[in-house]
């Protein structure tokens, strides 16, 4: 009898293994090269730290995150990383120019130009990539429900 329980447990065990997936977060990196002054966009499963020290090191690279989600799987034997959610519905496209609504933040009426856009599940909401060019092109990231098109 105690064989027979041992035997279930370890079968739906072993069962419930091979259902498992792994997960990991993928990334939208900009990577600015203080050598050559090149900046490029990159999607990585390389978290920013990881990133730096495997491609140069901090005095050479600097890292900003625009996006960030997870995809489930793993990345061995060099598969790609899984792509970027999509907005769902976006009120906004890349290009556009909007303005933050954001009372007491700093960047509260600013204007800036929408990057990218990219739907978060966990937070039912789509997320802006909004670049500040007159603001020494600072970029942020925000929810749509605080952004509204500039006048």
């Amino acid at each position: 009898m105690i064989t027979r329980a041992f035997g279930i447990v370890l079968g739906a065990s072993l069962l419930s293994a091979t259902l498992a997936q792994a997960e990991y977060r993928a990334y939208e990196l900009e990577v600015f090269d203080r050598v050559t002054n090149i900046s490029q966009k990159i999607i990585t499963a390389f978290s920013p730290s990881d990133y730096i020290a495997a491609y140069g090191g901090a005095e050479r690279l600097g890292v900003t995150i625009r996006a960030s989600w997870i995809c489930y799987g793993d990345t061995a034997s060099y598969k790609p990383v899984c792509p970027m959610p999509k907005a769902i519905n976006p009120q906004f496209q890349d290009g556009d120019r909007i303005q933050i609504m954001l009372p007491k933040h700093l960047t509260d009426q600013w204007v800036g130009v929408i990057e990218n856009s990219f739907f978060r599940p966990g937070l039912r909401s789509n997320v802006y990539g909004v670049r500040f060019p007159e603001r020494g092109n600072l970029y942020s990231r925000y929810y749509e429900a605080h952004l509204q098109k500039a006048p």
